[in-house]
């Protein structure tokens, strides 16, 4: 008789094993969906984070995905895990991306002055150009068309600073620099080697 009531406590044992083992699973599911939220709103505040730190934003937004996903399969203390660090992480980001940000400024703004510098520089070459008898109306067409292309360019790359793109604006600022340096060398008189193959 007591042989048969062993088998039963174990059941009952078990059963209360499995029965522990889901109420821990349901608790965690609060905390998380709590977790997830703090992680979003965190994120959702510092929009810089997406414009400084592009790489950074990713890594984070593909833990929060894969978090939400976990949390949508009932694993909810896998989701609360990979939750709960994301709001330190994100204010980390934020201090990076604010100090990145300055950094760009600055940046920018002596890129700016050396390109505004250069295409005046530009302009001034083609009324020299122009006045002189001995050039060729090609080469001073060529000239014109030089200096819209690279007018056009600057003001795009200023379009995308002030459309909130400030890497991309650096990027296509560095080119229209080294577009200026190279017709500079093309138009100067005694050329260079770093000119313009035409």
């Amino acid at each position: 008789m007591h042989e048969a009531r062993r088998p039963r406590r174990r059941a009952v044992t078990v059963a209360g094993c499995w029965l522990a083992l889901l109420l821990v699973v349901a608790c965690n599911r609060g905390p998380a969906e709590e977790a997830l939220a703090a992680a979003e709103q965190a994120l959702t505040a510092a929009p810089e984070v997406e414009t400084y730190a592009p790489e950074e934003f990713a890594a984070i937004s593909l833990v929060l995905r894969q978090a939400h996903a976990s949390q949508a399969e009932g694993r909810h203390t896998d989701a609360l895990r990979a939750a709960q660090p994301l709001p330190d992480r994100i204010a980390a980001a934020a201090q990076a991306a604010a100090r990145r940000k300055q950094q760009l400024a600055a940046a920018w703004s002596t890129l700016a002055t050396d390109v505004n510098a250069r295409v005046e520089a530009a302009r001034a070459r083609l009324v020299t150009l122009t006045a002189l008898e001995a050039i060729s109306s090609e080469r001073v067409s060529a000239a014109a068309a030089d200096l819209a292309a690279l007018e056009q360019a600057w003001t795009d790359a200023v379009a995308r600073y002030d459309g909130g793109d400030p890497l991309g604006a650096m990027a296509a600022g560095d080119a229209v620099k080294a577009k200026a340096e190279a017709l500079a060398c093309y138009h100067r008189a005694s050329g260079c080697r770093t000119g313009s193959s035409r």
